[in-house]
């Protein structure tokens, strides 16, 4: 390219329209800056709003899940005005019952000082008549309503014992029961009922101890609950968490209600290993059915929670409207004592005591 032709590139006229447009690439830059800002501010606006508006969402649903429970208790408050009112003129007969505590605690003793320790597939008993007939009939009338069962699984539902909110009846019924059945006549007697299978338990596992009382142990109740099962009900060979070393079942059958459904003891064919203190459940393949107890009307079975398995199942083609009842307790340590027990073990035997999951 010639000077010339150079030269000519830089013409006044040329460079005014440089000039010209760099001003306006520099005003639509200056433009694109300011919307950029407003858009930044826009934007921030609406996160805030966002934000604001999934706060509020947040709170509703909260709301909205607390629905449920809200309908569950105003269907219990129900349940325990409905149940006052027509138990009211029964009340002072309720009272009069179970006024004569040292009638009722004796007759539980003596029922479990007459039933027979079996020794195998572990040590239990089967208790015939553990309460006076008309305190039995009293218990089953003070059974609350399913408004109080715990559960959405139709099959297997629960509620805690000693009650906190229930109807008057069943709080007067079901306390008295809890406290001088299950607090102080169940535990002295089948404390001393399995007393050599209980010395026995604590020597395999503690070597340090010889005997129950050696050891310093008080049995505890824990798991005090009514269960409620349905068609389709099962639950496999397993033992209890290890630190309920008893486990007593109550059955509750209602007037109508059919005794076929109980629980089933195994043996084992070897013995399981044991890594932890939870619900240890045992290969079917391993279990032969030693025992089926029949949930019979004021019939208690009482286990150590030691060796063998036990299980329960009311088939999904069990009759319409088949409800089996029944209360469960445990006697075991409490956690002072279980740490204390733990210590004296070696240190690769220790996790073998320790709770993994609670429930079952």
């Amino acid at each position: 390219m010639s000077l010339r032709s150079r030269l000519a590139r830089f013409s006044p006229l040329r460079l005014v329209g440089a000039s010209d447009a760099v001003s306006r690439l520099e005003r639509r830059t200056s433009a694109l800056q300011l919307a950029q800002k407003d858009h930044a501010r826009t934007l921030r606006k609406m996160t805030q709003q966002l934000d604001r508006l999934e706060a509020l969402l947040r709170r509703q649903q909260a709301v909205l899940d607390e629905i449920p429970n809200m309908q569950e208790k105003l269907g219990q408050a129900w349940a325990v005005y409905l149940k006052d009112a027509r138990e009211a003129g029964r009340m002072p007969a309720a009272r009069a019952l179970l006024a004569d505590t040292t009638r009722i605690g004796a007759h539980a003793a003596a029922a479990v000082g007459r039933a027979r320790l079996v020794a195998a597939p572990t040590p239990h008993v089967v208790i015939q008549d553990l309460l006076p007939d008309d305190v039995y009939d009293e218990l089953i009338r003070a059974i609350p309503s399913v408004t109080f069962f715990k559960s959405r699984d139709p099959t297997r539902q629960e509620t805690q014992v000693p009650f906190v909110f229930a109807p008057e009846h069943t709080r007067l019924v079901w306390g008295t029961f809890y406290d001088t059945v299950v607090s102080d006549a169940l535990i002295r007697a089948l404390t001393a009922k399995f007393g050599s299978a209980l010395d026995d338990f604590v020597r395999t596992h503690w070597p340090a101890y010889e005997s129950l009382a050696a050891a310093g142990i008080e049995l505890q109740v824990s798991n005090s609950r009514i269960l409620l099962r349905g068609p389709g009900y099962e639950i496999k060979p397993h033992r209890d968490p290890r630190w309920a070393f008893l486990t007593c079942l109550l059955y509750l059958p209602r007037p109508r209600d059919t005794s076929a459904y109980g629980t089933q003891l195994y043996r084992l064919r070897e013995e399981p290993v044991v890594s932890h203190g939870s619900p240890l459940w045992v290969d079917e393949g391993l279990c032969e059915l030693a025992v089926d107890v029949p949930a019979r009307r004021n019939t208690a079975l009482v286990f150590l929670n030691a060796t063998g398995a036990h299980g329960a199942t009311i088939p999904p083609d069990a009759p319409a409207g088949t409800k089996r009842y029944l209360y469960q307790v445990q006697f075991g340590v409490d956690e002072r004592t279980q740490r204390r027990l733990v210590e004296t073990l070696d240190v690769g035997q220790r996790p073998g005591w320790v709770t993994r999951a609670k429930g079952y």
